[in-house]
């Protein structure tokens, strides 16, 4: 994963609307890659580590997939086994495409980092909270994408402090202060804050974007969107925010089975959004205001100049009387009048001259 400050890195999460058939992951792959996705990721996890066997659905879960079996049996079906994931890296690197992961139990850090030399992990926002996963991450190795859904800034703090292994950041009156510089300048090209909240979908009312705004101020660190909201809207502003990363769901079709898919984008819409994202990168600018290349040619067009606004006699005062200012602006510009006013005129002025 390779940032670059000028253009925002996009991520197609796949996560498990491959509906743990291979087939599909391939073809999200590569779906994925003609999108004009930076990356495309997807989940590490077993369901015996990930959840209890009576453990209940998310009501989105539920809604999606029309039925009320426990999440462990909804995620059985879900996951993928160890060797498919080489063949995925395979498929990645021969489409150019980077491959990547969230982990949802500590075994999966080390599999992603030393099975199939992945160093960057995604942290999901369940887990801002699960110290096995957090304390189990090496900063000096891993390069972390922390997502910050169901959270407020004591949990970020909190996760940052346990993934650094010292007290980084403290919170207080909803304030984040940076306990030690030094520290906190070794670790800050590490970590990605990804704003996120953690519903399917998100309602407008409810995604808070200025948040991206926020995290980025507070933390002092590269904040980036993980999106669940419908449509493209809300990543074109997290852009326009600052924000380094994009995230969002990707499905080859929103009408398949499974709790991800109806939050999801599909083909068609994801390359409009990265279609969007980008034309909008070339509109930022640097924000430097001054005359425009593209402007030159319209200046003496558009412009005023100053002109006789009646017949003016040689020896007679300007005034306001005589003066005013029209195009083209290839005379005296407009905002010279005041330097005229009182003078006497060298010649005699027909209405509409240029002075």
């Amino acid at each position: 994963m390779i940032l670059n400050k000028n253009q925002t890195y996009i991520i197609a999460e796949a996560g498990v609307n491959h509906n743990g058939d291979m087939r599909l992951a391939r073809k999200l792959i590569l779906s994925a890659k003609k999108c004009g996705a930076n990356a495309i990721k997807f989940q590490n996890f077993s369901a015996e580590n990930l959840v209890t066997k009576s453990a209940k659905k998310a009501p989105y879960q539920i809604k999606n997939t029309k039925n009320n079996n426990s999440q462990f049996l909804m995620l059985k079906k879900l996951q993928l086994k160890k060797k498919n994931y080489f063949e995925l890296i395979k498929l990645c690197k021969k489409e150019k495409i980077d491959f990547l992961s969230s982990v949802f139990d500590e075994y999966s850090i080390d599999f992603l980092y030393k099975d199939l030399k992945i160093n960057t992990i995604k942290i999901p926002s369940g887990e801002i909270n699960n110290y096995l996963i957090l304390n189990g991450l090496n900063i000096k190795k891993h390069k972390i994408l922390l997502s910050t859904g169901m959270s407020d800034f004591k949990d970020i703090s909190y996760a940052l402090n346990t993934i650094f292994k010292r007290k980084v950041y403290s919170v207080k009156n909803n304030n984040v202060k940076i306990l030690n510089q030094r520290n906190h300048k070794k670790i800050k090209s590490k970590i990605i804050l990804l704003h996120c909240i953690t519903d399917y979908p998100v309602k407008d009312k409810f995604a808070n974007l200025e948040c991206i705004t926020n995290l980025k101020n507070q933390f002092k660190l590269e904040v980036g969107y993980s999106d669940h909201t419908l449509g493209i809207a809300a990543p074109l502003f997290a852009v326009s925010r600052g924000a380094l990363v994009i995230e969002k769901h990707f499905t080859l079709d929103k009408k398949m089975k499974g709790p991800d898919h109806l939050a999801s984008l599909s083909p068609t819409e994801f390359k409009h959004m990265v279609n969007d994202i980008r034309r909008l990168e070339n509109m930022k600018g640097n924000g430097v205001k001054k005359l425009e290349q593209c402007e030159i040619k319209n200046v003496k067009v558009v412009r005023k100049s100053l002109v006789a606004k009646k017949n003016i006699l040689k020896g007679e005062k300007f005034t306001l009387l005589n003066l005013t200012a029209k195009r083209p602006g290839y005379g005296l510009p407009a905002s010279k009048i005041v330097n005229y006013l009182g003078k006497r005129a060298k010649k005699n002025y027909q209405t509409d001259d240029l002075i």
